[in-house]
């Protein structure tokens, strides 16, 4: 698991807290007792869900050390009595039958054994639980992800790829249902936007790719790494029509836990 810097990427995810916004809007508490946030990156939307619920039990996970320290210090018990932190690989997160309420925001796309996760999410669930996911989905228009995986694989980079895996989920919407039915969970909903994101400048955007990138640029010498991401940035340019402008697709996806399986 790479690392990300969690102070950095404090400073640049407005985008994905406007994401996370999106669905906290969306999300029906109801009688939930037990919260988990999988992916919970710095810990700042896991808090509001907290917030939400003072009497609940709230757990945010992530695989990153990093992030998990950086969540703890600033949303951990000493703020959020209800709220606690720790590392864990979502694919097994051990967690069986603790859960009335699963949420995860941007963060599954970065699992392509993504039957593991699911199942796992299952395993957490309560009978009578649920899901809510946002995730990426596959689409028409090409991505900013095979944009990265296109420049690495160009002859500029790609010595320095040898071995390497795209590290991202290439499932449409459609396929990714059908992949959660056929791991036990019923799907109760699901929507697809096509959404765009200004970051106001060029500078913006190489500052996100900065951070955000990393599954690509650990490979790389770091005095290579902004050639790189400029390389990504102009590829995409072309792709988004302008310098400025990022272009994704957002799916969300609420299920259910089949007990009949």
């Amino acid at each position: 698991m790479t690392e990300w810097n969690a102070p950095e990427y404090a400073r640049i995810s407005a985008l994905q807290q406007a994401m996370a916004a999106e669905v906290l809007s969306l999300l029906d508490l109801g009688d939930a007792k037990s919260v988990l946030d999988l992916g919970c990156g710095n810990g700042k939307v896991t808090a509001e869900i907290a917030a939400r619920l003072p009497e609940g039990r709230i757990v945010g996970v992530d695989a990153s050390a990093d992030m998990i320290a950086f969540a703890t210090d600033h949303f951990g018990p000493a703020t959020h009595p209800n709220l606690r932190f720790a590392v864990s690989d979502i694919r097994r997160i051990g967690y069986e039958d603790e859960f009335d309420l699963i949420v995860s925001f941007n963060a599954l796309h970065w699992i392509p054994e993504q039957a593991k996760a699911l199942r796992a999410i299952r395993g957490a669930m309560k009978t009578g639980a649920s899901a809510q996911l946002r995730l990426v989905p596959k689409g028409e228009r090409k991505s900013l992800e095979d944009v990265l995986e296109e420049t690495r694989k160009s002859q500029r980079w790609a010595s320095y790829y040898d071995g390497y895996q795209d590290p991202y989920l290439q499932l449409t919407a459609a396929e990714y249902a059908e992949l959660a039915e056929g791991n036990g969970l019923h799907v109760v909903s699901m929507d697809v936007k096509d959404k765009s994101w200004n970051f106001g400048s060029r500078a913006g955007f190489f500052a996100f790719g900065s951070v955000t990138f990393i599954e690509w640029t650990r490979r790389l010498p770091e005095e290579a790494k902004p050639e790189f991401i400029r390389d990504v940035l102009d590829r995409y340019s072309v792709v988004a029509g302008d310098e400025k402008t990022f272009r994704f697709y957002q799916m969300d996806i609420r299920l259910a836990k089949d007990d009949a399986l």
